[in-house]
């Protein structure tokens, strides 16, 4: 059986205009008619509502959707870390929550959590360090930063502890061990990729171009843009800030936090 656009829509719970821009974004491709009518099937249905569910429940861009489509899951490999929905789950049960007490700490909706949990959802970089500040830990703590070294303090490139974020095409390299006073990390960022929101916490800010183009917002007026390799930007934690991957390509930017409370 096939539909046309507006009817496929209506069957998907979204706009036509929306599988228009899917379509744009080269997340499916329907068949055509002789007169260049799209014509949608089953099978691309059963895609488009996956689409909607990686695009509004997982928060996925459309680098991520193709990356999920593909593969059939987000995998990681070496010493990548998935986002795994347990750790959180731990977590709050540690601490005594119930689904509702901590949304209402995190500022959550109760279902994302529930979602997150079972690992059906994604977290973007925003939400992520809600999450953990309502939890009263740090993703330096979630990456093991605050284990003492090993009788070595030295973090080889190819054995750091890395978190992949595949809501925001993020990824975050831990570039210490032990570390008690600061934070230091590595972030690649696939092009489009954001924090997907500002955030906020204790400390102070230093940011490192190493490639790429990143703009930052700080505050409420405050913008900047680095696009030069070497371009540093240093701001208070405590200021709501939010970031944009700008570059045609991959960006990576050196971010060191201190003390480590992000």
């Amino acid at each position: 059986m096939t539909y046309r656009i507006g009817e496929a829509a209506q069957r998907v719970g979204v706009s036509p205009s929306a599988l228009r821009l899917w379509e744009r974004e080269g997340l499916v491709r329907p068949k055509r008619t002789d007169r260049r009518y799209r014509v949608y099937d089953d099978a691309d249905l059963a895609r488009l509502r996956s689409i909607r569910r990686l695009r509004e429940v997982d928060r996925l861009n459309a680098a991520g959707i193709r990356r999920v489509l593909r593969d059939g899951t987000a995998r990681a490999s070496g010493a990548d870390r998935p986002l795994d929905g347990r750790l959180f789950r731990r977590l709050r049960a540690d601490r005594g929550l119930s689904l509702r007490e901590a949304s209402e700490r995190a500022g959550l909706s109760v279902s994302f959590l529930s979602a997150l949990e079972r690992g059906v959802s994604g977290a973007s970089v925003a939400t992520l360090q809600r999450l953990t500040a309502a939890y009263g830990t740090s993703l330096h703590a979630l990456l093991g930063g605050d284990a003492e070294p090993p009788g070595n303090r030295l973090v080889r490139a190819g054995e750091r502890p890395i978190l992949r974020m595949g809501d925001a095409e993020v990824r975050i390299e831990q570039l210490a061990r032990g570390a008690r006073e600061l934070e230091p990390q590595l972030f690649v960022l696939a092009p489009g990729a954001s924090s997907d929101g500002a955030y906020a916490h204790e400390g102070e800010e230093f940011l490192y171009l190493v490639s790429g183009a990143v703009t930052i917002w700080v505050g409420d007026s405050e913008t900047y843009t680095l696009d030069r390799p070497g371009d540093a930007l240093t701001f208070p934690s405590t200021l709501p800030h939010r970031w944009r991957n700008d570059a045609g390509g991959e960006s990576r930017l050196l971010w060191i936090n201190t003390p480590p409370t992000f």
